[in-house]
């Protein structure tokens, strides 16, 4: 039964140790913001799309582009 504990104990910590451990963390955010950026892409496409071409027809409109 002892050992169990002991057991217990050692995988109790490791856990703890791992969920502390901060290495590494930043690259998993800048991972996620990329993905989530990505995804916001996809949902919006038509609607960005459609303000970039906006925007172009007005700057060809107004003599920036030939």
């Amino acid at each position: 039964m002892r050992k169990l504990f002991f057991k217990g104990m050692w995988l109790k910590n490791k856990m703890q140790a791992a969920i502390k451990d901060e290495r590494g963390m930043g690259v998993i955010e800048i991972a996620i913001i990329i993905l989530v950026l990505i995804a916001i892409g996809f949902l919006f496409k038509e609607k960005i799309m459609q303000l970039v071409n906006e925007l172009l027809d007005k700057m060809s409109v107004d003599g920036i582009t030939p």
